[in-house]
């Protein structure tokens, strides 16, 4: 009897067993889906949209990284210093960490990286900076050295463009000849590229050598591209995808109360920018005009109409309400006076009005905006647009977005302010569309980049937002929440603010 009541005890401790281990096998494993647009530029530090940051995130890893709260987290550095001069930083690298090929990580790699970054002209430059040295001392220690302090030189150092390549990588991610047309796609990355076609999808499984234990959870991930935002709510709603993202408000609206998904969202910088070339030659050269289009825009009407009221209603500057201390909430803005737009154009010599073509690209509802743009500007009398809808990959990939005099240009969030302010408002900036240059906002965005102290700081961001009410030739009708939806098997999800960046290394499938 003793024997009997031995083996039911082990037979029921095997049973235990065997559902705990079944119930951790639903929760990892399997395949994600993502739905998303096709990817163009897919070199890791030039990549510019969501599904090319994606597909390098699963491959590729951070020194640090930029956690959707914006806070910094160790990646494959373990920890850093900074010397009390504020223009030394020291990074420990992770030990025992190796790229898809088998070749083990070390500091070289981080050096090229950032070397290259500089010679590619990468977007990463803009909170870098051009002239820091980076040095290896040792296989697991880097050392930056900066020639003046850079407030935002870490938030550089983890941002979305500096993925780590390996040491003399010269053409990342370009499709090789012959039998092992991926081995340009080497990371350390979770994940390892096993399919891609470019107008179809990317499959990728789980790295098996990946050097956080235990990650990632899922075997593998499958990036299917669809242009169309229609398209992608109707896969996801018959269980093609698993997980969309930038979802417009209307197409979001429509999945709230859906069975089997769960809508995602999250307050972010996000916005669209309304913009008027200011160089010579173009309409937006006298502040009289931009002044007028900011009088003709009911901007709040614009976030109720077209977002269901979702959105925040900040200034005409990139600096919003997300970013707490450093939002100058009592700041006034241009009302909505059609009347006073129709007398700042005449004042600016434009008697019979303006005429112009408003461009936009097909993405985010912002065909819609242009529309509700149309007909309000149309009721001063004194507006008239025709609009020009392009595709959003052609349209940025093409430079359109830069080159037309009137243009709608969706913005993604970035974790500081001042990224924005490098990026597209600086004289130099790499993203400067509208092609204003004014020398007090360089300045002032110069003197924030040296600036450590918060409440000094938000002074500056104050006179820089007064100075786009004043001159700046773009309006940003709300600051937009990052909206999502997934199945409800999808467990771990965290959408990041730039869903791009997601990362998927915790996320699992449940109910499997």
């Amino acid at each position: 009897m003793k024997f009997l009541r031995t083996v039911r005890f082990v037979a029921i401790v095997v049973t235990i067993l065997l559902l705990v281990s079944l119930s951790v096998s639903a929760q990892q494993g399997g395949t994600l889906r993502v739905g998303m647009n096709a990817p163009i530029t897919l070199d890791p530090a030039l990549h510019p949209n969501d599904s090319e940051t994606a597909l390098n995130r699963a491959i590729y890893d951070y020194l640090i990284e930029i956690l959707p709260d914006s806070s910094i987290a160790p990646n494959l550095a373990s920890e850093w210093t900074i010397s009390d001069d504020g223009l030394t930083y020291t990074f420990t690298l992770v030990e025992g960490v190796t790229f898809h090929d088998g070749s083990p990580f070390s500091s070289a790699d981080v050096v090229y990286t950032f070397n290259r970054l500089r010679e590619v002209g990468s977007p990463a430059l803009n909170l870098l900076g051009t002239d820091y040295e980076v040095s290896a001392p040792d296989a697991q220690t880097v050392v930056f050295t900066l020639p003046a302090i850079n407030a935002d030189f870490l938030y550089g150092v983890g941002s979305r463009w500096t993925l780590i390549v390996k040491d003399g990588t010269t053409t990342p991610n370009e499709l090789a000849a012959g039998d092992s047309p991926y081995v340009n796609f080497n990371g350390t990355g979770p994940f390892v590229l096993t399919t891609f076609s470019p107008d179809d999808r990317a499959v990728l499984s789980r790295n098996e050598a990946y050097w956080q234990e235990g990650l990632p959870l899922l075997d593998g991930l499958e990036f299917v591209y669809m242009e169309d935002p229609i398209a992608q709510v109707d896969a996801l709603r018959s269980g093609t995808v698993d997980f969309i993202f930038k979802i417009s408000s209307d197409l979001f609206s429509s999945l709230e109360g859906a069975d089997g998904i769960t809508t995602l969202q999250r307050p972010t910088s996000q916005h669209p920018v309304i913009r008027v070339r200011a160089d010579a030659g173009f309409a937006g050269e006298n502040p009289a005009v931009r002044q007028a289009l900011k009088y003709a825009t009911d901007r709040a009407a614009l976030n109720d109409l077209l977002l269901e009221g979702r959105g925040t209603v900040g200034h005409n500057d990139p600096i919003g309400p997300v970013y707490g201390a450093f939002y100058d909430a009592t700041i006034e803005d241009q009302p909505y006076d059609p009347a006073q737009a129709c007398a700042l154009l005449s004042e600016a010599g434009l008697t019979d009005g303006l005429s112009l073509t408003l461009y936009t690209p097909d993405s985010l509802g912002y065909p819609d905006l242009a529309t509700v743009l149309q007909q309000m500007w149309a009721e001063t009398g004194c507006i008239t647009v025709e609009i020009e809808v392009r595709p959003e990959t052609v349209y940025y990939s093409s430079n359109e977005w830069a080159e037309v005099e009137l243009g709608i240009t969706g913005y993604g969030a970035r974790p500081i302010p001042q990224q924005f302010l490098v990026e597209a408002y600086d004289s130099n900036g790499l993203y400067n569309e509208s092609h204003w240059s004014n020398e007090e906002l360089d300045a002032l965005i110069d003197q924030a980049a040296l600036t450590t102290d918060e409440a000094a700081r938000a002074q500056i961001y104050s006179q820089i937002a007064q100075i786009f009410r004043d001159e700046g030739p773009i309006i940003i009708p709300w600051f937009a929440p990052m909206l999502g939806a997934s199945s409800s098997s999808v467990q771990g999800l965290e959408l990041a603010p730039f869903p791009g960046s997601t990362d998927f290394r915790q996320v699992s499938i449940g109910g499997m």
